[in-house]
């Protein structure tokens, strides 16, 4: 069986490695971590190859609404976190996670997106 790709976009360094040491330890893929959506952006079509998307959005910056919804026709799954609750209303096709969270939320975040495109 392949190994799932995992994207992780957090600007936090700290955060990005808590998240990248659940993730790794819940053994679900390889990771590539980039800071934000503006260094994404000229990878999307690579990118469009992972399984799953962890993805920051603060205040639902409209860049990252856009990028998400791309990623999602291209049928990754998408986790979107956020300090705000009410932003990740603006992504209908993730699934919400709220910042903070611990590791059972976030792998259970990760998991219910699969779940969505498989």
């Amino acid at each position: 069986m392949p190994t799932r790709r995992i994207l992780i976009i957090e600007e936090e360094a700290l955060l990005a490695l808590d998240i990248e040491d659940i993730v790794t330890t819940a053994r679900l893929g390889e990771i590539t971590h980039l800071r934000n959506v503006g260094q994404a952006l000229p990878r999307f079509e690579e990118l469009a190859a992972c399984s799953l998307a962890i993805v920051e959005a603060r205040l639902g910056a409209p860049e990252v609404v856009a990028f998400t919804e791309r990623l999602a026709k291209a049928g990754v799954a998408v986790v979107v976190m956020s300090a705000d609750h009410a932003s990740t209303e603006a992504f209908p096709h993730a699934v919400g996670l709220g910042k903070p969270f611990d590791a059972a939320g976030l792998l259970a975040a990760c998991r219910a997106a699969l779940s969505r495109v498989s």
